[in-house]
């Protein structure tokens, strides 16, 4: 690494302990460089303002939060338990970056982050739609899943992203963990059930 990718990182890992405490909107620029141990015109030097660096924590975030997923899928033996893992890991390694991401959608629901979270929530639901997608053909392939399910690949993939969201945002918004945490292996029997052999 860099002298300037070190100094980044400190910055980054100074403002990701704050925003997932305090949020955006309280988390000032002189917050952020006592907690990287820099001076503000450090922080002014590779970043124009504290949004800026809130989208690169979330975009880091994002890259590290689905790398988990998808390692935790790859390790799987068969299709079903890919789809299993794919599911729970998601939910339960939600829990641990709630904070942050409660925060990245509130501010993004308020129109204060800009079209660069959007862009990135795409990205990753894109990527996710092709995991599922692999996850699912190969199941049909392997006779675990049945034929049908060829015939809706896409609309499958969407809907289980969008079912995931809507679980991802039960847990953010309202705080729901537990309850959800607990449940997300039923999510997976019913729709094992559904598609399953």
């Amino acid at each position: 690494m860099s002298k300037e990718e070190i100094i980044e990182q400190e910055i980054i890992n100074g403002a990701k302990k704050l925003m997932q405490q305090y949020g955006l909107k309280k988390t000032t620029m002189e917050d952020i460089a006592k907690a990287a141990g820099k001076g503000k015109s450090t922080l002014y030097y590779y970043f124009k303002d504290k949004e800026e660096i809130f989208d690169r924590v979330i975009n880091l975030e994002m890259d590290e939060f689905f790398q988990t997923v998808k390692t935790a899928v790859y390790k799987q033996s068969n299709e079903i338990d890919m789809l299993k893992t794919y599911i729970v890991t998601k939910i339960k390694t939600l829990k641990d970056k709630a904070n942050l991401y409660r925060f990245a959608i509130e501010n993004d629901m308020q129109g204060r982050i800009n079209k660069e979270f959007a862009n990135l929530r795409n990205r990753y639901d894109n990527e996710e739609k092709k995991l599922i997608s692999s996850i699912l053909e190969k199941g049909v392939e392997a006779s675990l899943f049945k034929s049908f399910v060829l015939q809706e690949l896409d609309t499958l993939s969407e809907l289980l992203v969008s079912c995931i969201r809507g679980v991802e945002m039960d847990i953010i918004a309202y705080n729901k963990n537990r309850s959800l945490l607990d449940k997300s292996d039923m999510l997976v029997e019913m729709l094992i059930k559904g598609i399953g052999k």
